[in-house]
């Protein structure tokens, strides 16, 4: 190890403050050895330098205490690269400069995908390096953060399909959207057969499919300038427009889009597909809370009862699951009430939901929720109903 010269990282405007930043500077020897300033000396910045072959691993304790990692990348070299992902994905708000000799375009482009800052040329111009530092510096100060959130994720599971789960999430989303000094956002995940940019009249694109393919650049600015924002105030993510095949979705990235959003929102709203795969039950695992969807019929209420027995048998605990009856009939004499309903799927039916027919039919129409059509109808003061009982039914954090 050894100190870069304190002359070669100073900067008039002070942004790089030895009390505040530490500069991790990863080279093999033969460029260190290179480098056009010297190595080590000087009473220095706080920036350190690690002599390591370009595709050996790095220490956890290196980019623990790093605030701006500059490591070499050797070109040709898979190792390497893959070094560059694997601290991109392990620490995803970690700045990153490549240094890099003999750079193409192919490989600069991967690097910028994978959310490199910024690539600089080896042998090590220290100038180059010194603005480069300082634009991340400049970006780190200026980027004042907002209030810190710790979202509610909310997974939205249907018994089978045709239970109205699209509708049940479109509204309790928007309906938590509008409570008081609340942010919600609303993922379709439904991938291969989601509508609810259709019920919420919002633009198709961008899509998820652009969180997906964001790589480690997702973070909370990335996430922003993909979703959608609705008159409800709701923010919202459509399903992809292209149908593809339901396992094509990378599960480690599809954690990092709902870790980012739950860091930029109060409630993050998933619409989940119907179909069980790898990465659904990984997700609704994740879920601080499951609302299982049903309507009083014999196959959903079957289904339902199904659907609970898987979801307890991955260990997610009763607690983190509500049932939701949709389309309840107001009749005196119905087939099946909400208790007999409860006793058939051995669990009980918490929430419901009026059915209304002509009004969500007419709302999924024009493309918005029931309560812009009518919010003094059962149904609208439903959602806002449940919108209000959701911190009751969050499992408690201790």
């Amino acid at each position: 190890m050894g100190l870069i010269d304190q002359n070669a990282l100073s900067m008039e405007n002070g942004l790089l403050d030895p009390s505040h930043h530490q500069i991790a500077i990863v080279l093999s020897p033969a460029e260190a050895a290179e480098a056009g300033q010297p190595l080590s000396g000087g009473a220095g910045m706080p920036a350190v330098v690690t002599m390591l072959e370009a595709d050996a691993p790095l220490g956890h304790g290196l980019l623990e205490s790093a605030a701006i990692l500059c490591l070499e990348v050797r070109s040709g070299s898979p190792r390497s690269i893959e070094r560059v992902a694997r601290v991109r994905a392990d620490h995803p708000r970690l700045p990153v400069i490549a240094l890099v000799r003999d750079a193409d375009l192919v490989l600069v482009r991967a690097l910028l995908r994978q959310g490199v800052h910024d690539v600089v040329q080896l042998p090590l111009a220290m100038g180059q390096l010194t603005e480069s530092i300082g634009e991340i510096l400049a970006e780190l100060k200026s980027s004042a953060p907002a209030r810190v959130r710790n979202g509610q994720f909310i997974s939205v599971v249907k018994s089978i399909g045709g239970v109205g789960a699209t509708n049940v999430a479109v509204n309790l989303a928007s309906a938590l959207a509008q409570q008081p000094d609340s942010r919600a956002c609303l993922f379709d995940l439904d991938v291969q057969f989601g509508n609810a940019a259709t019920y919420l009249g919002a633009p198709a694109q961008p899509s998820l499919t652009d969180l997906l393919d964001g790589g480690a650049r997702v973070d909370g600015d990335f996430l922003n300038t993909i979703t959608s924002t609705l008159s409800t105030g709701l923010k919202f993510v459509p399903a992809p427009q292209e149908i593809g095949p339901l396992e094509s979705i990378d599960d480690q990235q599809l954690q990092r889009i709902l870790q980012t959003a739950r860091g930029e929102f109060d409630y993050v709203v998933a619409d989940m597909p119907a179909n069980w795969s790898n990465w659904t039950l990984s997700a609704v695992a994740r879920s601080d809370l499951i609302i299982l969807v049903v309507n009083l019929t014999i196959a959903s209420l079957r289904q339902g009862k199904r659907q609970l027995q898987l979801l307890l048998s991955q260990g997610i605990e009763r607690n983190r699951i509500v049932v939701l009856a949709n389309r309840v009939e107001q009749r005196l004499f119905k087939p099946i009430d909400l208790d007999d309903a409860g006793k058939a799927l051995g669990f009980p039916i918490t929430l419901s939901v009026h059915n209304d027919y002509a009004l969500m039919s007419t709302a999924n129409n024009q493309g918005v929720i029931a309560g812009e059509l009518n919010r003094k109808a059962k149904v609208s003061r439903d959602f806002v109903r449940i919108a209000e009982t959701i911190p009751t039914l969050l499992p408690r954090k201790d």
